[in-house]
């Protein structure tokens, strides 16, 4: 048993590596909301605050994701992602320092060592476009590491091969390529968390001790984005329900994240909540409502099923665990919030989540949506004829369109420029619904 632990590390360490390579080497970067991430992660490490109050004459031009409040600017967007790129920032500083004698080693070398340097120690008017391939690299990072533990989910109800598929579907197959690994979104690190999640729940069902581990990663999910209340509360009750010994350790962990998240948030907006966490940022309108439903699923310009159409085999996957009377309280719990958190985004009065590419918004969902793909894979058979083959083909044709058109997402800058040419997708809408000229075939110019 001890024997195989090295051989178990080094496989994930070289699966991390693959995956790593893969997703930074696509060039397209989408530093949107994201813009602040790293320099607030910066200001936590030199001054020990959230605020943004030594970059103040940045924001005498950028104005975007600012929050103003008793004289301090603050990202108003989550901190999660800030914090969950603490310890990359921190390495990566180190790195720099150690390297630095060596740095005539090669120009080029030398001038990747001073241009981290001179980031790290700006302050005042600093150019936030220089932040943008740093946190590229730190978000593919963190869908490399969700990626492993996808694999490391596989390989407790699959064959090793057959893990690997299903997480070269999760990392290659879905937002989490096109959108999630392209910059320090709040996705990239509620991924993470949302599968540490998951593969505490799956091992559960088989030593119950893992149940209470997942506290901690769950209530780190929600700091990253308001959205995941939702598995935040079904998950709990499951918890409480399946294994009400392990409460104590599940509430332990979740209070360790909780109580100083609440605190941060008391000193520094004076109420419970962050400004980003508020309700009111919600609106119900039912005509619109009506169309988010049905746009997030299947409209050319945000459609969860236009964009990933594999997983439309995560639902035969369910119907599959039903046949073997498999369908545990688990799945019924994570599809609950899979159809939770899909009636929550589509409440939004931007329900195509402003400039973005494809299903954003359901980008959380995704280490639920590949579980869901275990059976399926199971199912699949390479050679030989027999009833399994017809599913078999469908399962490749599907991954294949699903990853052509992801890979086009973090390939062309041209599917952003749709957001914005020929009209702004914000002042119009309806372009959502245009197939004539859909977003993941990108702007004609």
């Amino acid at each position: 048993m001890a024997s195989s632990r090295p051989r178990v590390w080094r496989e994930r360490v070289l699966l991390f590596a693959a995956f790593f390579a893969l997703l930074a080497a696509f060039p397209v970067g989408t530093p949107f909301d994201s813009k602040l991430t790293l320099p607030t992660a910066v200001s936590l490490l030199r001054e020990g605050n959230i605020d943004l109050d030594e970059y103040a004459p940045t924001f005498e031009k950028y104005r975007h994701g600012l929050y103003e409040v008793n004289g301090h600017v603050y990202n108003f967007f989550p901190l999660g992602p800030s914090l969950a790129a603490l310890p990359l920032v921190v390495l990566t500083d180190v790195f720099v320092r150690v390297c630095e004698p060596l740095g005539g080693i090669h120009p080029r070398f030398a001038q990747a060592l001073e241009r981290w340097r001179s980031l790290y120690d700006a302050t005042g008017a600093i150019d936030l476009e220089r932040w943008n391939e740093p946190q590229r690299y730190m978000a593919s990072v963190m869908v490399a590491l969700a990626g492993v533990v996808m694999y490391s989910l596989g390989t407790l109800k699959l064959s090793r091969w057959r893990a690997l598929l299903l997480a070269t579907v999760f990392v290659m197959c879905t937002p989490a390529l096109s959108t999630a690994s392209r910059a320090l979104w709040q996705h990239g690190p509620s991924l993470l968390c949302l599968s540490l999640v998951l593969l505490c729940l799956v091992k559960a069902q088989q030593e119950s001790r893992w149940a209470g581990w997942a506290g901690l990663p769950l209530a780190v999910a929600y700091t990253m984005r308001p959205t995941n209340s939702v598995s935040v509360l079904l998950l709990s009750v499951y918890v409480l329900w399946t294994y009400p010994r392990q409460v104590p350790k599940f509430l332990a962990g979740a209070l360790a994240v909780a109580v100083p998240w609440v605190v941060v948030n008391l000193t520094h907006y004076g109420s419970v909540l962050a400004p980003y966490y508020h309700a009111d940022r919600l609106e119900l309108s039912w005509v619109r409502f009506a169309e988010a439903l049905v746009g997030n699923l299947v409209s050319p310009g945000r459609g969860l099923l236009v964009y990933t159409p594999v997983v439309l085999l995560s639902f035969w996957g369910l119907v599959l665990e039903a046949r073997a009377r498999s369908f545990t309280r688990l799945h019924g719990f994570l599809l609950a919030a899979v159809v939770l958190h899909w009636l929550a985004v589509s409440s939004f009065p931007h329900w195509w989540a402003g400039h973005s590419y494809g299903p954003r918004f359901f980008t959380d969902m995704v280490p639920y949506l590949t579980f869901f793909l275990v059976p399926v894979v199971r199912e699949l058979r390479w050679s030989g004829e027999g009833s399994r083959r017809p599913l078999t083909v469908a399962f490749a044709a599907l991954a294949l369109v699903s990853l052509v058109i992801h890979i086009h997402g973090a390939s062309s800058r041209k599917v952003y420029e749709w957001n914005s040419l020929p009209l702004d997708v914000d002042s119009h809408p309806e372009r959502l619904w245009d197939w004539r000229h859909p977003q993941f075939l990108g702007h004609r110019g």
